[in-house]
């Protein structure tokens, strides 16, 4: 037996504004995380502070990353729920 998939616009709308929840909570553990981490950069030196810089760039990226992806899945849920409401 087939089963149709099923959603309302309202439940729609309420799992992208945990996923944007999600998302700040998130971007704000980045945030405190990033400030601790900062606050050791200076004890390294030479080619170990330019490894740890490296290594923050591709953090710093990877958290970009992370939250562009989840606004892009919140962006899209909203996006759906607007069809599914014109349904």
């Amino acid at each position: 037996m087939t089963q149709l998939f099923r959603t309302e616009a309202d439940v729609m709308l309420a799992t992208a504004g945990q996923v944007d929840n999600t998302n700040n909570e998130v971007q704000g553990e980045l945030t405190r995380l990033r400030g601790i981490v900062d606050g050791v950069r200076d004890t390294w030196a030479g080619s170990a502070q330019v490894s740890f810089d490296n290594l923050m760039n591709r953090w710093n990226t990877s958290a970009r990353e992370l939250q562009e992806a989840l606004n892009s899945i919140s962006d899209n849920i909203r996006s759906n729920a607007k069809c599914q409401d014109r349904v």
